[in-house]
Formats: C-alpha cells, sequence, structure tokens
C-alpha cells in the first residue's frame, strides 16, 4: 500500500471518529470517556456489567480515585450515551502497522492478516478500523445486554485489492443467557501485543449461561458451532450450525489480586472425509474430542503496582484448533493441509509492567505442539514465538508501540509427503504500528 493511501485512510478516518465523537457528544445525556460524567442509567447499569466486548474480550477494570464511587465507569474505552433507556457504549479506531521480517526459509509463514490470512513476504502495511456498539438495560429479569462489533482492513498480501470489511463479534444476552458470535469459553489469556490476540484466538457462534455462584466465583457452559478437525478458517457469520456442536464448560475465580481458571470441551470429531483415512491408526472414522486448559493471572505488585503476569496452558485431542494463540492457531491453518486425527498441547505465558503514566510494555512466549495420529508416520509441527514491545502515550486515545519478535517453525514429516504447507526456519520480526481511538 502507496503512503499517499495511506495518508488518505488516515485522513479519512480521523474525520469519521470525530465525527462519531460530535454526534455522541450532542446526544440527550452525554457521556466523556473517562467517567466523570455518566449518564444515571449507565450508572445503575454498569455495576452489573459483564466486563465484556463484543468479541467476547475481557475489559480490563481500573482502578478508582474513589473507593465510594461504586456507580463510577471502570473503564476508560468508548463514550457511552444514553440510547432509549439503555446505556450505550460506542468504540471505534483506527491503525496503521508496518512490519518487517528476517527470515531463514522462503515458505516459512510469519505475517497474519487481520482477515485471517497468511503472507509470507519479507515486509507487510497494515491499516485497519473497527467500531462497536453495546447497550445494556435493567429489566426485572437481570440485566438485557447486546454488543455488535464490526472492523475492515487492507494488508500486504492479503488476498484483496481494496480490503475486507466483517462483522467480527455480536450477541444478545439476559440473566446469564447469551447467544451470539464470540470468543470461546475455552480463551483466557489476553496481552497487549502488535502481533498476537489471545488465546486461544478462535471465533465461534455460541450459547453460553454463566452462573455466579458469588462475588468470586462463576461457572459457565455452553454449546459452539460446528468445528473442523485440523485448525481452518471458520465460517462466522455465514453458517449458524450446530449439527456437530462443541460442549464447553468454564470455571473462573476471579478477585481484584488475582484470577484463576479451568475449561474443558468434548466435540465429536468426523473423519470421514479425509484424504489420509488409509492411514488411520484405526479403521473408526468418528471419534471423541477433548480439550482442557488453565490459565491464571497474578498481579505482580511487589515490582510495581500495576504489573501482572499471565499465564495459561491447554491439552487437546481432536481439537487442535484450540491450541495457541492467534497468531500460531492462523499460522497452522496455513500449515496442515490435511484432516487426520491429532494431539497437541500449548502454553503462553507474559508480563506486564508500567513505567509511567505515558510509557509501559509487555514480554511474551508462546509455544505450540501437534503430533498427527498416523498408521504409518506421526508427523509433527512445533512454534515457539518470543515478543517484547514498548507502548508510547503522549495523549489519550494515541498509542504508538514498537514491537520485536521471533518466530521458530519445526516441521516433520515422518514419512508423509503433502501434510505440510510450508517449511522449518526462523524469523526475526519487527513491528512498528500508531492508533488513534475514541
Amino acid at each position: 500500500m502507496s503512503w499517499p493511501r495511506v495518508t488518505a485512510f488516515w485522513f479519512f478516518a480521523g474525520r469519521v471518529l470525530v465525527s462519531l465523537a460530535v454526534v455522541c457528544a450532542g446526544s440527550a445525556v452525554p457521556a466523556v470517556a473517562d467517567g466523570t460524567d455518566l449518564p444515571a442509567v449507565c450508572k445503575t447499569s454498569h455495576k452489573n456489567s459483564d466486563g465484556k466486548d463484543a468479541k467476547g474480550k475481557q475489559v480490563k477494570a481500573k482502578p478508582s480515585d474513589d473507593d465510594d464511587s461504586g456507580d463510577d465507569d471502570d473503564d476508560d474505552e468508548g463514550i457511552r450515551f444514553d440510547l432509549g433507556g439503555a446505556c450505550a457504549k460506542l468504540t471505534g479506531s483506527v491503525s496503521y502497522t508496518y512490519q518487517q521480517a528476517n527470515k531463514s526459509a522462503a515458505g516459512l509463514p510469519v505475517f497474519v492478516n487481520p482477515n485471517g490470512t497468511v503472507s509470507s513476504g519479507k515486509s507487510s502495511n497494515t491499516v485497519s478500523a473497527s467500531v462497536g456498539l453495546e447497550a445494556t438495560r435493567q429489566t426485572k429479569l437481570g440485566e438485557f445486554k447486546t454488543t455488535f462489533a464490526a472492523e475492515w482492513s487492507k494488508a500486504t498480501g492479503d488476498g484483496t485489492t481494496s480490503g475486507a470489511a466483517e462483522v467480527s463479534g455480536w450477541s444478545v444476552g439476559l440473566a446469564g443467557l447469551t447467544v451470539g458470535y464470540t470468543g470461546t469459553l475455552m480463551s483466557f489469556w489476553e496481552g497487549d501485543f502488535l502481533s498476537t490476540v489471545n488465546a486461544p484466538g478462535r471465533t465461534a457462534n455460541t450459547v453460553v449461561y454463566e452462573y455466579e455462584i458469588d462475588d468470586d466465583n462463576k461457572i459457565a457452559a455452553g454449546v459452539e458451532s460446528a468445528l473442523p478437525t485440523a485448525p481452518d478458517s471458520d465460517s462466522g457469520l455465514k453458517s449458524f450450525d450446530f449439527s456437530d456442536p462443541v460442549y464447553t464448560l468454564r470455571y473462573r475465580y476471579e478477585t481484584d489480586p488475582l484470577t484463576l481458571h479451568l475449561s474443558g470441551l468434548v466435540r465429536r470429531a468426523d473423519f470421514s472425509e479425509s484424504p489420509l483415512l488409509p492411514f488411520f491408526p484405526n479403521t473408526a472414522t468418528v471419534r471423541t474430542g477433548w480439550a482442557v486448559s488453565a490459565g491464571a493471572k497474578v498481579p505482580m505488585a511487589f515490582i510495581h503496582d500495576d504489573d501482572e503476569a499471565s499465564v495459561q496452558a491447554t491439552y487437546a485431542s481432536d481439537a487442535s484448533s484450540y491450541l495457541g494463540i492467534t497468531t500460531d492457531l492462523t499460522t497452522f491453518q496455513h500449515t496442515i493441509r490435511s484432516l487426520g486425527p491429532t494431539t497437541g498441547w500449548s502454553a503462553v505465558a507474559s508480563y506486564h509492567h508500567v513505567w509511567s503514566d505515558e510509557f509501559e510494555s509487555n514480554a511474551f512466549a508462546s509455544y505450540v505442539k501437534i503430533d498427527a495420529n498416523l498408521l504409518l508416520a506421526r508427523p509433527e509441527a512445533q512454534s515457539l514465538r518470543t515478543g517484547v514491545n514498548l507502548f508510547w502515550k503522549p495523549v489519550d486515545h494515541l498509542k504508538f508501540g514498537i514491537e520485536l519478535g521471533t518466530v521458530d517453525i519445526k516441521l516433520e514429516p515422518n514419512g508423509i509427503a503433502g501434510f505440510f504447507n510450508g517449511a522449518s526456519g526462523h524469523a526475526l520480526v519487527g513491528t512498528l504500528s500508531m492508533a488513534a481511538e475514541l
């Protein structure tokens, strides 16, 4: 993408965000992002908010300066306003990202584009814009909440001429029951990185019920739409198919200083259409897939008040789409070409450090290992990613970032030619980014 187009994009996106802000500021009950002038309906609704956005991602709470201000907003994201008696929150962002890689294998997939495609080039330019709207209303049955999110992106090597736009998430929830296109119950780890999103990275059509045992303990059960046996791009909103459901269960213990996560799933794994069928270790083409995951987020106040460490580990049998962070998942979508029985495990850990009000850093490492259980061979895939970054926030809602990361991928066909697309290799990846948000 040429620099004139990038400049034009930023000019257009900036005008869009300013226009949105003006519209919201001119609403009947205005609200500013820091929560100092919340509409009355937002002060009552926000008490029981589940703290998640339209993609199912947990929004990190901000500590309040006043311990008695329980009705105040707990995050500084977006603009809140009264929407027909409901508390609405509008969010939006625009960003530009440049990535440069130095790699040892020509076919090594390095860059993961926002639309889910993989580019194996040495450099990449990406521009993106997103918008989200959520509304909450208190009813006799409890809180009624709706969310919607959409995004547009254009990246080098993404297979499009003018970018791709899509609905990235939506949900409707009442009294603990939520239906929508959101993150899986298996997800826990989240990091502020330019090259990764969360773990696992799968978004699916779901029906979930969450029960609050007490203020600190919650349990949730859900059903997710059909899942491919090997990592593969899901169909998103095109299909709300529960003919081959994935059953999930999650337990969450969450307090201000500590969060613990346990989750699991079972599914029907059908390999009847696999071209590798003759190589299976037994004649069963329908197997029971399952996975378990555990995670923890621990404050590191003895180093700095706002520092924290986060970790998640997952083991999966015939459910490899639940392994790894988003970047790992998309890479293996590109790498593993054939459906077949698999086992594997993954782990990711990160550390967040705050230097000052303007500067903060993150460091992470993730590892994924997948084995195919075939009769004459056991193809293996391994990947190790590391990264460290620094963010500078000179003013509210404007952020510049720089990140340096490594990628090591090892593919062992072990006698089955054509199982993998690509080759083993190592890459060093540098990333520069700037983003503005409501």
